[in-house]
């Protein structure tokens, strides 16, 4: 009776180990378990800043085209759609699109007007500089600015790693992972890196999507050539990686040790 109840033990915990290794477990995927039904107020959208090496595209119309054909050259690109939000991915991505560099010193040059200071203003502050300076020499302009560089990178445990074109301004870290086909079922959803460099610095952060938090993050809204990455969970290790003695080595001890005691005990 005493061999039976250990090898029934045996059996029994073995089962178990083997069952959790290389598992994802269900509170792993979860995201914003700690929200509940109470109202969540949103902060104001932060406002995206020019910067050094920023391509902005402008185009510029009036009542008289012929005035303004010197800025069709610089005409908005149309990103590639196939995606869930109309964004260009792949290499489509990385293609150099029209628009006026924003050089070292922060400035662009434009027809008519020449140099004009872009580094840190809105888009909106410097459509209102430029619309005003144009006036001066052509009537009746309507100037519509857009940044060409925004694409952000998503790499690791989502099921479209890629680097998409962004076709607005705006862009959150939750619609970046769903643009990128969601999360892998093997995906740390508590620690997503987000890489970004402005300036010739680069930060890291990690923010967790499992938690409410995240919306008051200043990376839940992403900003142009921002890296995100995904990390895999430990569970993936042992589910795709290694030869069979390094992925079940816990299990094989563990069988060697009830069988040792069940066979001292005969």
């Amino acid at each position: 009776m005493k061999k039976r109840i250990l090898y029934a033990m045996g059996v029994c915990t073995a089962a178990l180990i083997l069952n959790g290794c290389g598992s994802v477990k269900l509170h792993e995927m979860v995201m914003l378990s700690d929200i509940g039904t109470e109202k969540m107020y949103a902060d104001s959208i932060p406002e995206l800043r020019i910067m050094p090496l920023d391509i902005i595209g402008i185009q510029v119309t009036s009542n008289d085209p012929s005035t303004v054909l010197v800025f069709q050259q610089q005409r908005f690109a149309s990103p590639t759609t196939g995606t869930a939000t109309g964004a260009a991915s792949g290499e489509g991505a990385m293609g150099i699109q029209e628009g006026y560099r924003v050089d070292s010193d922060g400035n662009i040059y434009l027809p008519f007007i020449g140099k004009v200071h872009a580094k840190g203003k809105s888009l909106n502050q410097l459509r209102e500089e430029i619309t005003e300076r144009l006036d001066k020499f052509i009537l009746n302009t309507s100037v519509q600015l857009r940044f060409m560089n925004f694409r952000v990178t998503l790499l690791g445990e989502v099921f479209r790693p890629s680097t998409y074109i962004i076709p607005n301004e705006r862009l959150t870290l939750l619609e970046a992972i769903a643009m990128a086909g969601d999360f892998t079922p093997y995906a740390d959803r508590s620690t997503v890196l987000v890489i970004r460099e402005r300036e010739g610095i680069r930060e890291f952060t990690r923010v967790n999507t499992q938690v409410g938090s995240m919306f008051y993050s200043p990376y839940f809204y992403l900003s142009p050539n921002d890296i995100v990455y995904i990390e895999p969970l430990k569970a993936k290790k042992y589910a795709t990686q290694g030869d069979f003695v390094e992925r079940y080595s816990v299990i094989i001890v563990a069988l060697l040790s009830f069988a040792t005691i069940f066979l001292s005990t005969r």
